[in-house]
């Protein structure tokens, strides 16, 4: 894996949040295809509870190397509550089906299958720690990009829990994907300025940072991307033309107001 510098715990542990929502990002992606073909063996909902393995396990390793125990403990508290979240909307979604007829979907059986269905997200807990036990080494300076992204993604996380999304670690693909609407555009808008504020605070070379940041814009439009080419359904915020210009315009975005800020922030102030 790249070399992660050695922060405080507080940085080390968004980027933990950020390289959590990156491996589940892309592993979802990866297995949504198998959720889009006539009889499916797989549903989003399980998809996405599969990928969460590779979230829970990058989030452990990141904090670890980069912040020690104190890093990964404030993970731990961020992924209880996001973990309890989504097992409480499980369980209301099973509640409710019992009080009226649901449409065709995967629905948790019980208020227990509600709790085992996230046991990915426990066993990449434990691949976490055995990874992270073993001596990582480290460099000097910062993780701006996948502190960015934990900003993203925790900001993000913030809108879905406000607006009752099944899942707040879905954060930045459920805003994106609801931006067909004005008020989720000027959201996820806020969500990248969240991102670009880290960037202008934690990056030597803001623009560089915010230039990768593309990487992140496609993790983050990927599963729409890989849902349109399957569905081909309207062309809203998924058309081809958005496909290539949203990282692009996310990038150009976060670089030039990380760079400003970076550039306000270090500038010698008059006395």
């Amino acid at each position: 894996m790249p070399q992660l510098a050695r922060t405080s715990p507080w940085w080390a542990a968004l980027g933990g949040i950020g390289a959590s929502f990156l491996a589940t990002a892309v592993i979802f992606t990866l297995l949504l295809p198998a959720t889009l073909v006539d009889f499916a063996p797989l549903s989003r909902e399980r998809a996405f509870e599969w990928s969460g393995l590779a979230g829970s396990a990058a989030a452990i390793v990141v904090a670890r190397i980069s912040g020690g125990w104190r890093a990964l403990t404030i993970v731990g508290l961020w992924f209880g509550a996001v973990l309890v979240y989504a097992i409480s909307q499980s369980i209301q979604t099973y509640d409710a089906c019992l009080r009226e007829l649901c449409p065709f979907g995967d629905y948790p059986t019980s208020h227990l299958d509600a709790v085992i269905r996230q046991w990915p997200a426990a066993a990449g807990a434990v691949l976490g720690l055995i990874a992270s036990a073993r001596r990582w080494s480290t460099s000097t300076g910062t993780n701006a990009l996948l502190e960015a992204a934990g900003a993203l993604a925790i900001s993000s996380g913030v809108v879905a829990v406000i607006f009752r999304f099944s899942d707040a670690r879905a954060g930045p693909i459920a805003v994106l994907g609801e931006a067909s609407a004005p008020m989720f555009i000027a959201l996820f808008i806020g969500c990248l300025a969240a991102a670009a504020l880290v960037i202008g605070i934690r990056s030597e070379t803001p623009l560089l940072s915010g230039a990768r940041f593309a990487a992140v814009a496609v993790a983050v439009e990927a599963p729409h991307v890989v849902a349109y080419a399957f569905e081909r359904g309207p062309r809203e915020l998924k058309g081809p033309v958005l496909i290539a210009v949203i990282p692009l315009a996310a990038a150009v975005g976060v670089a030039l107001v990380g760079a400003s800020l970076a550039r306000l922030l270090r500038s010698p102030h008059p006395r």
